[in-house]
Parts: C-alpha cells; sequence; structure tokens
C-alpha cells in the first residue's frame, strides 16, 4: 500500500471516528429529553463515546508515528507515544469497563435483632445518559438474585438524566426476586416536578414514582413499613427453581398490616428529602417528618431508616434506644457532610471497618459511622454523574444485621 493511500484510509477512518462520537451523541442528547443544558449534556455524551473509540485511536497513532505520516507526531519521542497509548487505554478502562466490574462488599452491623437481617444496599444508580443498559441492569439484577438477601434498599439518586421511557429503561428490575424497598432523593424529585413543557404536558411518558408501582418497588418516603425476615438462607437451585411464585410472594408479604410491626425483626423508614418549595408546602412537610419522627420513637422493634443524604441525621429524635441504623449514600455533597462531621467530632468512624478497602483514597468516606443519634452506614454507590469515568468499582453492599 502506498503512502498516499494509506494517509487517506487513515484520514478517512479519523474523521468517521469523529463523525461517529459527533453524530451519536446528538442523538442520544435528544433521546434524554434535557429541558435545558443541552450543550453541555452533548459534551458530555461525546466524551462518554468518544471512550469507545480509543483502541482506534491508539492504533492510528502507532501508524502514523511510525510511518511518519504526519511532521507534528513524527516528531514525538517513543515515551511521548507510549505514555498517550498509556491515557488512551486508561480513559477506555475508567469509562467502559470499570463500571461494568460490579462487586460485592459485606458488612457487619449490631443493632440488637432478635434475629439477623440481611439487606442489599444499592446507592446511586445514575440511570440515564451513563448508566442504566441493558447490560448493566441484567447484571446488576443476577448478582441480587443470587444473594441470600432478605430484601433490597435503594438510597435515592435514581435518576440521570434518564430518557423519556422510564419503565422501559428499568423494566429489568422487574425481575428482582426480592422485595424492594427505596426513597428518592432531592434530584429525583426534581426530576418529578419539573417534568413538564411550557405548555404543562409531561415531558417524560413516567414519573418515577409511577414506574415504582409497575416494577413492584415499594417507595417508602416518609413513612414507616414492617421489614420482616423473608430469606430462607437457600441454595442457588433451590433459588432458580423457586423464582416464577418469587413475584407473586414478592407483592403479598410486602403489604403488611402495620399493626404486626412490633412482632417483626424491624421496622424501616424512609427519611424523604425534598426539593425546595412554597412556604406551606414546606410547613406541611415539616408537620410530616414531626409525624414520622414520633413514629420511630415509639417503636418497640429496632428501626432502620433509609435516606438519602448524610445529614438527615440532624432531624432524628434524640436518644433512641437503641440506636437506629441509618443507611444512606455516598453522593460528592454527603462525603463533603461527612468530613465537616469528622472535623466537628459528630461521627466517627467504626472500629471495624475494613482497612483494605476504607483507607484507600476513593473509599475513606464509606462504611459504617458512629453518632450519638445513630449508627449511619454510607454506601459505596453503582452509577457514574458529570464526567463518565469512574476510578473504583461499583458496589452492592450486603449488610448482616444483628
Amino acid at each position: 500500500m502506498t503512502d498516499p493511500a494509506l494517509h487517506t484510509l487513515i484520514t478517512t477512518t479519523s474523521a468517521g471516528l469523529l463523525a461517529y462520537i459527533a453524530l451519536w451523541s446528538g442523538l442520544q442528547t435528544f433521546n434524554a429529553n434535557p429541558t435545558n443544558r443541552f450543550m453541555r449534556i452533548w459534551v458530555k455524551l461525546a466524551l462518554y463515546y468518544a471512550a469507545y473509540t480509543m483502541p482506534v485511536w491508539a492504533v492510528l497513532l502507532i501508524i502514523v508515528w511510525s510511518q511518519d505520516l504526519m511532521p507534528i507526531l513524527a516528531q514525538l519521542s517513543l515515551l511521548a507515544v507510549l505514555m498517550a497509548i498509556l491515557m488512551m487505554g486508561l480513559y477506555f478502562y475508567t469509562v467502559i469497563v470499570q463500571p461494568n466490574r460490579l462487586r460485592l462488599e459485606q458488612h457487619s452491623i449490631d443493632l440488637d435483632l432478635s434475629t439477623p437481617l440481611k439487606v442489599a444496599v444499592l446507592a446511586d444508580l445514575r440511570i440515564g445518559i451513563y448508566g442504566g443498559k441493558p447490560r448493566h441492569i441484567r447484571k446488576l439484577v443476577s448478582t441480587i438474585n443470587a444473594l441470600s438477601a432478605d430484601a433490597v434498599l435503594i438510597t435515592g439518586d435514581w435518576l440521570y438524566y434518564p430518557s423519556a421511557d422510564l419503565v422501559g429503561q428499568l423494566m429489568l428490575f422487574k425481575g428482582v426476586n426480592k422485595p424492594v424497598y427505596t426513597v428518592m432523593s432531592t434530584s429525583d424529585l426534581c426530576y418529578q416536578s419539573m417534568n413538564t413543557t411550557k405548555q404543562g404536558q409531561p415531558l417524560l411518558e413516567d414519573t418515577l414514582a409511577s414506574t415504582f408501582d409497575v416494577l413492584d418497588i415499594k417507595y417508602i418516603g416518609q413513612q414507616c413499613t414492617p421489614l420482616p425476615l423473608r430469606c430462607t438462607r437457600v441454595t442457588n437451585e433451590q433459588s432458580v427453581t423457586s423464582q416464577p411464585n418469587s413475584k407473586s410472594n414478592k407483592s403479598d408479604n410486602i403489604e403488611q398490616d402495620n399493626s404486626k410491626i412490633n412482632s417483626l425483626v424491624a421496622v424501616l423508614c424512609g427519611w424523604q428529602d425534598m426539593p425546595k418549595k412554597p412556604t406551606d408546602i414546606v410547613t406541611s412537610e415539616a408537620t410530616d417528618k414531626a409525624v414520622l419522627g414520633t413514629e420511630i420513637a415509639n417503636a418497640t422493634s429496632p428501626v432502620i431508616i433509609l435516606a438519602s443524604r448524610f445529614d438527615s441525621i440532624s432531624d432524628l429524635p434524640k436518644s433512641l434506644q437503641p440506636r437506629p441504623l441509618l443507611i444512606t449514600g455516598a453522593a460528592k455533597a454527603i462525603q463533603k457532610n461527612i468530613l465537616l462531621a469528622q472535623k466537628q467530632n459528630d461521627i466517627r468512624r467504626s472500629s471495624k471497618q475494613s482497612v483494605l478497602f476504607y483507607n484507600s483514597r476513593m473509599g475513606k468516606q464509606r462504611g459504617l459511622y458512629q453518632h450519638a443519634n445513630a449508627q449511619i452506614f454510607v454506601s459505596s454507590g453503582i452509577g457514574t454523574r458529570g464526567l463518565p469515568f469512574r476510578f473504583y468499582r461499583p458496589t452492592i453492599d450486603v449488610l448482616t444485621i444483628r
């Protein structure tokens, strides 16, 4: 092959890659239905889809540099070329490979339960422009189904610029063979309240709340529900055999009468955050929280609180015995609040932490903390927001609560 022909091939390939990145990211931006920040989302998606092309760019760089096809690149040293290839490989790994390396982290927490309870905690799903692909959700669901857990707790932050068809995008969650409980984060509630066009028509085909109903997910914002011991500790083979009847069993057992709450293992309460609203609505929500706080204070069974924010601890009833367990996610704002609370000596890290994992740079704000009002577990998280890459593996935290 002559040099002109090779040059033409490389030029055509490069133009094709750039066209793919620009056009496909533009189409996916329209699919995300943004009411604003269109260009910002387009740029984020362009960075995301550019990661898929990194291996091709690396090959093109090697060919151009070795054949002296471009004077600028021909002047680069071998070390510079290797560094460029290494950066391309790292970018490909953190955007494409790392988000798929789902792992499980086991934790033990003492809550003075009459019978041990095992729950799987998921935080920061961020279904939308980066996450929520069918391959991601299938792996997540199959991993959850293989666990010998009594329930699945999701701390909110479900969405990050999702597509219009929420039910279609999340339908694979219907395959979970365990009861699922969730709250919404402030950003999730913003999607609910701001999900209208200028004409007042819904922008998304489905709201998140209606999607929970379709998927048999129990939304417990600002309310308490019994959390019974459901796990029979069966083998994986027995789990597969019983799967066809699991969904009907889940629906029957989640809706239990609250009068039986004291005879069950624990009480699960959703401590819901709310976006900024008019004063009268804020006053009503403060009243709802006061009622919920009274219900928590009067519960005779140990209380587990599911919240999307760490600073929900400040609104909890004081001097509860045994102290409730607050489960929350590890969003960026939460990590800042944890650091501030540690500096003020309001909380301290539990001595039972895994030194290998929690002393790592990216995981230092995750794990179990002790507070005067409650024990606090900060879950690691799964999804990606902001820029498309992530440096630590998505994690499902499995809590054995005794």
